[in-house]
């Protein structure tokens, strides 16, 4: 019986601890990583663009409740006069400043792409318009397109033109903006197109000169083709920064005149901020993300007709 008893006892068995394994662990230490972005951009990225979208389909001021007015705010975009001017001025903008601007920044980046002495300074001093703030930066060149004033005027009163009402005249007033803006942008996308020349290897423009390749032969086989990648890059991030442009218009302009350079980002802000037309805003505001965003697909899927991926 004891050794029956003995035997029958039921036996401990030691418990297993919960062990983590190498893949688990760095799984929970990327989450730990990109947790308070990851709360960052839900608070103040994903839920304010939702609430925007929400804010959309109703009638608020802002300060009483909302009410629900279904596609209401849209229905009104699509009739009114104003924003399809907007519309129209953005695109204008765009148009000009992307086809300036990349015209600008390429020749700057070539020329910014030697071993000459003081060539850093000289990439500084490019550099210098982008990150000087806009809100100076149009304040400045509003002097400067002074119609009595204005060293824009005077520069050409030497050679003999009459001076021009730069922002007073409807048919000048946007080339205007655009030309001041593409003198701010220019250095950043130099700067970026320069790295993109500095990476094309040497060895293709040697081969080209033992062909016979002339310096232009070089720039539009070579050049060209192996910088397309950085082009497009650049010229997407110019579209979309300019179909967003707002404060040089409404420091230079104010949309004017006769509403010539009136954008859809000033529209979306004179409806939110003055008149408090929130649901309205946010329609503007959706209406502009969805324009961007058809853009930046069409341009996306026409890349593979002109972009070097080799």
């Amino acid at each position: 019986m004891t050794a029956m008893s003995a035997t029958s006892e039921p036996i401990v068995r030691p418990r297993r601890r919960f062990r983590v394994s190498m893949r688990q662990h760095e799984a929970l230490a990327a989450l730990g990583f990109l947790l308070p972005g990851l709360v960052m951009f839900l608070a103040f990225t994903l839920g304010p663009a939702l609430f925007s979208f929400a804010v959309g389909f109703t009638r608020w001021d802002g300060l009483n409740s909302p009410v629900w007015t279904g596609i209401d705010n849209y229905i009104r975009l699509a009739q009114d006069p104003l924003f399809l001017k907007s519309i129209v001025n953005t695109a204008w903008f765009t148009l000009l400043f992307v086809v300036m601007c990349m015209a600008s920044s390429i020749l700057v980046a070539m020329l910014l792409n030697s071993r000459a002495r003081g060539i850093g300074f000289a990439r500084f001093l490019w550099l210098l318009p982008f990150v000087t703030d806009m809100i100076s930066v149009s304040m400045v060149w509003t002097w400067l397109y002074h119609f009595r004033f204005g060293v824009v005027n005077y520069l050409l009163g030497l050679v003999g033109i009459p001076p021009q009402a730069w922002l007073g005249s409807p048919e000048l007033a946007m080339f205007a903006l655009v030309v001041m803006s593409v003198w701010r942008w220019t250095g950043y996308y130099a700067l970026i197109l320069l790295s993109g020349l500095q990476s094309v290897p040497p060895d293709l423009y040697e081969a080209a000169k033992i062909d016979g390749a002339t310096r232009w032969d070089r720039f539009i086989n070579v050049t060209l083709p192996m910088l397309s990648p950085t082009i497009f890059f650049v010229a997407m991030m110019a579209m979309m920064s300019s179909f967003q442009v707002f404060e040089q218009m409404w420091v230079m302009t104010k949309g004017g005149p006769n509403d010539a350079t009136i954008s859809v980002a000033m529209f979306l802000y004179i409806q939110g901020f003055q008149f408090l037309n929130m649901g309205y805003a946010s329609a503007v505001a959706w209406v502009l993300f969805f324009i961007i965003f058809v853009l930046t697909i069409i341009n996306w899927n026409a890349r593979r007709r002109w972009v070097f991926e080799g």
